[in-house]
């Protein structure tokens, strides 16, 4: 039996990549998982996966930069299932590059929607509920850009995925008085987002890097850590799942 058995999961971003895999993994493990993306016939399609293999799920709609979505999405979750036990915040933006002397207004202000005002308002959605259940689960995905430099990675992508650290600090010390727990991972490069290393770039990170790509599963098997038993004393953590990319502090 897995540990998520009568639990109801959004997971946001979960038509593609990592965010599928958190879904996917999370429904193994006996949770109802809603499959939450702007692309409605993706998550559709994932839903229906989940449920053929024998999980139980269901997809909603949602644009994350739009606070009246988040709000529809919490709302279709509760009459649908009756609670929210836990909220995964995946979806965002696909590592983007750039530059500071080049990016402009419109790139900036677009990052900072999507990978950070985005999971806070799918956050500020869920918590009313969580409150009166004086129960729930946050995860926000970061990302290592939110903890080292980057030649190519645009600024406003590590200003917003450390912005999630700071959610992750400043909910959890707000929510645990009422049973929710707060946490965030800090996902190294995994083959599923972003540019993938090639030729001589590639070889130059497996030398420096030999656990190389992990894949999206080691991102889903920390998010099923925090929403398990393991997570039951963790609060304000956060996770770094790097095949020992970093090895700070």
């Amino acid at each position: 039996m897995g540990g998520l058995e009568g639990k109801t999961v959004i997971v946001t971003g979960a038509a593609r990549g990592i965010g599928r895999c958190i879904a996917e993994r999370a429904a193994v493990q006996g949770g109802h998982v809603v499959v939450a993306d702007i692309l409605l016939d993706e998550a559709a399609a994932v839903a229906e996966t989940i449920r053929s293999g024998g999980g139980q799920a269901s997809h909603s709609h949602v644009d994350i930069t739009d606070p009246a979505s988040a709000i529809r999405l919490a709302a279709e979750v509760l009459a649908a299932r009756g609670r929210i036990d836990a909220l995964v915040n995946n979806a965002g933006l696909d590592a983007p590059h750039g530059q500071a002397a080049t990016i402009d207004e419109a790139h900036w202000r677009h990052v900072i929607e999507v990978d950070l005002n985005g999971a806070w308002w799918c956050s500020r959605a869920v918590i009313p509920a969580m409150m009166e259940r004086r129960a729930g689960r946050i995860i926000f995905i970061s990302s290592l850009a939110a903890r080292i430099g980057s030649p190519t990675l645009s600024p406003a992508y590590a200003t917003a995925k450390a912005g999630l650290i700071g959610l992750t600090v400043s909910l959890s010390s707000q929510l645990e008085p009422y049973g929710i727990l707060v946490n965030a991972i800090t996902p190294g490069p995994t083959g599923e987002t972003g540019r993938p290393y090639s030729g001589e770039g590639r070889k130059a990170y497996l030398a420096a890097h030999p656990l190389g790509f992990g894949g999206a599963r080691p991102i889903a098997e920390g998010v099923l850590h925090l929403l398990g038993k393991g997570g039951d004393w963790m609060s304000g953590s956060v996770l770094n799942i790097s095949g020992g990319h970093f090895r700070g502090l």
